[in-house]
């Protein structure tokens, strides 16, 4: 048998996509003319690492700035945000309506050693931008010696 080594943001990971894909597969039910029937939105997420970095790419089209709130508590990444449904006006109406809309929340848990205050976010063309400074660093495993003893039984 194999060892191998266990990978926390995988795990992490492998679980959120399993939970969109529920999300996804059932979505809310009701009738197709309304907004809020439609399934609910979760903007896709991908994360890499950029040396000992961990960056965070969030798809968020339509979403102004203001819409958007990055933190992180506890140790855990939380993107939040809504996207609002367009208004009917008088005399306008839906032939189609797949768009989702409403809002959102993704976490992802950070490594025990990353810096919050040293967390940078930047938004432009619809996709959301996260840097996460020595997370990747923080993954890597860490071997300690120990030094051993002069020898003598006691």
């Amino acid at each position: 048998m194999a060892i191998m080594r266990w990978d926390p943001f995988g795990e992490v990971l492998s679980m959120q996509r399993e939970l969109d894909r529920l999300v996804r597969r059932f979505g809310v039910g009701g009738g197709s003319d309304s907004p809020s029937s439609a399934a609910p939105w979760m903007p896709r997420i991908d994360v890499r690492t950029e040396g000992d970095d961990m960056v965070v790419y969030a798809e968020l089209p339509g979403l102004e700035r203001e819409d958007i709130d990055v933190s992180v508590t506890d140790g855990v990444l939380t993107i939040k945000g809504e996207r609002k449904a367009e208004s009917e006006q008088k005399g306008q109406g839906w032939l189609i309506r797949e768009r989702s809309y409403g809002a959102f929340e993704r976490s992802l848990a950070l490594p025990e050693s990353v810096d919050a205050d040293a967390i940078q976010a930047d938004y432009h063309d619809g996709v959301l931008e996260v840097h996460v400074p020595k997370a990747a660093e923080a993954l890597k495993p860490k071997t300690h010696r120990i030094a051993l003893g002069a020898g003598g039984k006691k």
